[in-house]
């Protein structure tokens, strides 16, 4: 009785265990049929079908993480960010290690104009697959193009170290590593994709912009001249050009160059406030103030610009415009001195002796050491940068 007993329950576990089996089995078959249809639409290029399908395995559940970052991409894809937006914020809360939904919502937020938190979310993606390139080089781009250079830095420094041939990524970070102050690591990278590329003019672009940082002038104008050797119509290669004459006192040639520079790109800002400073220097306050005129048309935002802008003015006898342009260099840019010292002289050609009081105190309060004018302003003319090739 007792074995009878005992058979009869090693067949009902058998049983069990073939049901249990069978029910597998046929959620898997319903998981391949709801997954093909949903490529096969995708393949035929159905976005809205395929999204019909992922849906409905959505309301089914348990719901995905990565099936709800997929109704997200494929809404994307249909021009609908909004929605897909939300649809990426639900699968991280479903799993905040889904990586790819991390980067598909920084790309997403990105193509809405919400850079900072784009570059947050693309941080998000490559903390979480961090072996992903394309996830690297993403978030590289967006960090320096919001200029968040230091966070750029390190992200092109892992794009380089996963994709050591991409010569686009070493540029990027030939240019990064000179700006931020690493000027020999920014030429050796510079000189890596040349070895390969010698006529790479973002190379030879990044190793003059190197030797420049250097202070070696000769060095800086031999890559340039090798730039124009390559594209004799590149209006930032004469600007560079230009620029390093100018830093070598070469005022003539510096001239010439820029000239060429604006003949070929008139809307080439940098050009416009370089070639600026060189009349300047050379008391040609009519023509300087034409070129920095030029270059707060293009570019309003240029602080540095209307500084110079009305400092020539006020050097033109022209107080009230010199006035108003010294206004906008401080609205753009409050903790640069020279615009309230220049201010200051206004406003005491002006009679009005208590302003020109305020503003004096104002730029002493911003200066690291007192210094006269005449040297401070040649201070920032000659802070002035190349142009990079990218």
């Amino acid at each position: 009785m007792h074995h009878r007993q005992e058979g009869k329950s090693n067949a009902c576990s058998g049983y069990m265990m073939l049901l249990v089996g069978l029910t597998l089995i046929l959620l898997v078959l319903a998981q391949m049929e709801w997954r093909a249809e949903a490529d096969r639409r995708k393949a035929l290029g159905d976005a809205a079908g395929a999204l019909e399908i992922l849906e409905a395995r959505q309301k089914k559940g348990p719901r995905s993480s990565a099936v709800e970052d997929e109704c997200g991409f494929l809404l994307a894809t249909m021009q609908r960010r909004g929605e897909a937006i939300l649809r990426f914020r639900e699968a991280i809360r479903l799993s905040p290690s889904n990586a790819s939904a991390h980067y598909h919502l920084g790309v997403a937020l990105w193509l809405e104009n919400e850079h900072k938190q784009a570059v947050e979310s693309l941080a998000e993606s490559v903390k979480r697959a961090p072996a992903n390139v394309e996830y690297w080089q993403r978030y590289a781009v967006a960090a320096q193009e919001i200029e968040d250079r230091s966070r750029a830095l390190g992200a092109y420094q892992r794009v380089v170290a996963l994709r050591p041939g991409c010569l686009e990524c070493r540029n990027s970070l030939s240019f990064l590593l000179t700006d931020q102050g690493m000027a020999v690591k920014g030429a050796a990278e510079a000189q890596y994709v040349l070895q390969r590329e010698p006529k790479n003019l973002a190379a030879l672009s990044n190793l003059g912009f190197a030797y420049l940082q250097q202070n070696e002038l000769a060095r800086a104008i031999a890559v340039y001249e090798r730039g124009l050797a390559v594209a004799p119509e590149s209006a930032v290669m004469h600007y560079n050009m230009g620029l390093s004459h100018k830093q070598k006192d070469d005022l003539e040639t510096a001239r010439k160059h820029l000239i060429q520079a604006l003949e070929l790109d008139p809307k080439l800002i940098e050009a416009h406030y370089t070639l600026g400073i060189v009349y300047w220097q050379d008391g040609a306050f009519d023509e300087a103030a034409g070129h920095f005129g030029e270059a707060v048309k293009i570019s309003p935002d240029y602080a540095e610009a209307w500084g110079m802008y009305g400092t020539v003015l006020r050097q033109k006898g022209l107080l009230a415009e010199s006035r108003l342009a010294l206004e906008a260099a401080i609205r753009l840019k409050p903790e640069d001195p020279g615009p309230y010292s220049q201010m200051a002289q206004v406003l005491r050609l002006q009679g009005d002796a208590a302003g020109s009081s305020k503003y004096s105190t104002e730029a002493a309060a911003r200066k690291a050491a007192k210094e006269g004018m005449q040297k401070e302003m040649f201070d920032r003319a000659s802070a002035l940068r190349p142009k990079v090739i990218r």
